[in-house]
């Protein structure tokens, strides 16, 4: 049965859907058919937290009892059998999941070496107080987050938020999950990459990548675009409570992706984006202990 022998891993917000559906582009890679199952990190998702924040988009067991091929993006699998089947059927020569989770997380990449020592890691960091701001604005649009900034940041040094629920500070704080990651695995089966340089020479990195794993670089297609929207939601307290009660989560599953389409422009204000001022910006850096250009 195949098995994953590559492991996308980057923090949330730092590239990693864009650049995982480039590499399925290539006909000698595969991403899983959910991107991150998150099944090394799995003991950080208390169940609970799991099922009150309707994290899954799907349920894992049923899902692969299905066999739908219909993709997911985020779903925490426990079960080794259940997370194996989603690559059984590949043939390709390189099969890959890019969960989020793993950077962040210490007991991961343990985990991960143990069961795959020799998989190949394609590292993807992200300028940390640019990442930060960004998992906001996301969590604003979703309506994970109603708050400010501010109140975010206080929430999360405080400790009273669940550990899978910190997205300003942790995540970001990625280099002792890359030193880990560097520690455990040798050199030859890493690969480095900065979000800001795949941004401005896409090309140039995905040529990075194929002489890493040893593929054709012309396999790559660069016309695959992920959207993930700046733009503001026009309904915010509607928005949120959709979130709340888990009826996101239900039409994610279950409208068709054309719908899903029709009504973006309905629910998003392209021409609005959200503004973080200069002091939330300094609040985030001088948590992370950066320097801030505000």
């Amino acid at each position: 049965m195949s098995t994953p022998n590559l492991f996308l891993i980057a923090a949330p917000r730092a590239g990693s859907t864009q650049l995982a559906y480039w590499m399925d582009s290539h006909p000698d890679i595969s991403l899983s058919r959910v991107k991150e199952p998150n099944y090394f990190s799995a003991h950080e998702f208390k169940p609970d937290y799991v099922r009150s924040s309707h994290l899954n988009d799907v349920n894992p067991t049923q899902y692969v009892k299905s066999g739908c091929v219909r993709r997911a993006q985020f779903v925490v699998f426990r079960s080794c059998a259940d997370y194996e089947a989603l690559f059984a059927t590949s043939r390709s020569r390189w099969r890959f999941e890019a969960s989020t989770s793993y950077l962040a997380c210490p007991e991961a990449p343990v985990k991960l070496q143990v069961y795959a020592p020799q998989a190949r890691i394609i590292l993807l960091t992200r300028n940390p107080l640019e990442r930060s701001l960004s998992h906001y604005k996301l969590a604003r649009r979703t309506g994970r987050v109603a708050h400010s900034l501010r109140q975010a940041l206080l929430e999360e040094q405080s400790g009273i938020t669940d550990l899978a629920a910190r997205f300003l500070l942790r995540p970001s704080r990625q280099w002792p999950g890359c030193a880990r990651i560097k520690a455990l695995f040798d050199p030859g089966q890493i690969l480095s990459i900065e979000f800001e340089k795949m941004i401005a020479s896409p090309r140039a990195c995905l040529n990075d990548i194929a002489a890493f794993l040893n593929v054709d670089p012309r396999g790559f297609d660069l016309s695959v675009q992920v959207r993930n929207a700046s733009a503001a939601v026009r309904f915010d307290r509607l928005n949120r409570l959709l979130e709340v009660r888990g009826f996101k989560t239900i039409l994610r599953r279950h409208l068709p992706f054309r719908i899903k389409a029709m009504l973006k422009p309905i629910w998003f204000d392209a021409g609005c984006t959200m503004d973080i001022s200069a002091e939330d910006r300094f609040r985030v850096a001088s948590a992370l202990d950066i320097e801030c250009g505000c």
